[in-house]
């Protein structure tokens, strides 16, 4: 392949920018840690020293925040007044927790890979495996606020509704079960919305587990939801009317032997349904696209690391397309196996028993 000076102008330009994201990313981590979208929000124009007075933080370390946060358009700053804004549409995606533009947890994501990087060259170098258990607490609560704004906005309206059968089943009252069910986000939101379900979340990762029971616990202990630790084939004992996998499938350590464990705890007739990250059959039809980027990016350095720790070592991946799903589902013995919805951020995977 012939190469021009143009041609590597024009790929330096785009590495330059996707480096100055990366860098910048580091800013909206600290302005979200640091409390000061959600300080900024509705707040109107406010100067360095009038930020500094209402969160009590350094104010030259400041004006650099502000600085970093106007050349990346996050604030719109005003040179002749000396002030600083973040717009409203700008606050629903980083300061707003129950909007369903909200997306400031990805950035601990996003940091927690950095902070595993030294232990995931580690593993390009060794046998590919680097476990769930050793990645910074940061990437777990990433985790549970990037996906609660899809839980929240999502499983009702959207996810739910697309599974036929699924609803009408939940009002009368099915037996659910959770696989990889982290933090516990979507299984309380399942237990408050359909009072008539139960729902059981499973987790081998027992810290997380710890966090759902908490979170249960202020939650006013719902009758109706518990949480217990257990890798995805010790599920059960069932039978449940419902299994899901919220994200987690691609992550476990032998997809197929979970399906097949869903297949058998599962009710005649009952329904899985597996939602899993956007992505596309063809490699190349996700060149360029922002969240194949990012889960190809996590595939590498989160998921089939995590995938390749744990016994039966499949690493399947966050991302290569529906397709693939959908033959797992039906080699585990399910029928009416496809695609639910699209929603252009996730794939909705059913099937029935």
């Amino acid at each position: 392949m012939t190469t021009t000076a143009t041609d590597t102008e024009s790929f330096l330009e785009r590495v330059v920018t996707d480096f100055a994201g990366a860098a910048g990313t580091l800013t909206t981590v600290l302005g979200d840690r640091l409390g000061l979208y959600e300080t900024m929000a509705g707040a109107g124009p406010l100067t360095v020293d009038g930020l500094a007075h209402k969160t009590g933080l350094d104010s030259r370390l400041l004006r650099e925040w502000l600085a970093a946060q106007t050349v990346s358009a996050y604030v719109v700053h005003d040179p002749d007044a000396g002030t600083y804004e973040l717009p409203d549409a700008h606050a629903a995606v980083l300061a707003q927790a129950d909007s369903p533009a909200y997306l400031a947890g990805a950035g601990d994501i996003i940091a927690g890979h950095y902070l595993a990087l030294a232990e995931v060259e580690q593993a390009f170098r060794t046998d590919g495996a680097l476990s769930y258990a050793a990645q910074h607490p940061c990437m777990f609560s990433g985790i549970e606020r990037y996906f609660r704004t899809a839980y929240v906005h999502q499983i009702e309206p959207v996810w739910f509704p697309a599974v036929p059968g699924l609803v009408e089943g939940l009002e009368r009252g099915a037996r659910v079960a959770d696989v990889g069910c982290g933090h516990g986000v979507a299984d309380l939101l399942i237990g408050q919305r359909w009072p008539a379900s139960t729902v059981t979340g499973f987790d081998a990762h027992e810290p997380s587990v710890a966090q759902a029971r908490a979170k249960a616990i202020e939650a006013g202990s719902p009758g109706n939801v518990s949480f217990r630790v257990a890798d995805a084939t010790g599920i059960g004992p069932g039978p449940y009317d419902v299994v899901v996998f919220f994200d987690s499938l691609h992550d476990l350590g032998d997809p197929p032997a979970a399906l097949r464990r869903a297949h058998e705890v599962l009710a005649e007739g009952g329904i899985l349904v597996a939602v899993e990250p956007w992505s596309t059959d063809r490699l190349e039809d996700g060149i360029g696209h922002p969240t194949v980027r990012i889960g190809y990016a996590s595939s590498t350095t989160l998921c089939t690391p995590g995938s390749l720790a744990q016994p039966g070592r499949y690493g399947l991946g966050t991302q290569g397309g529906p397709a693939r799903r959908v033959q797992l589902l039906e080699e585990a013995g399910f029928r009416k196996a496809g695609l639910a919805a699209d929603t252009g951020f996730n794939l909705v995977l059913a099937a029935v028993k």
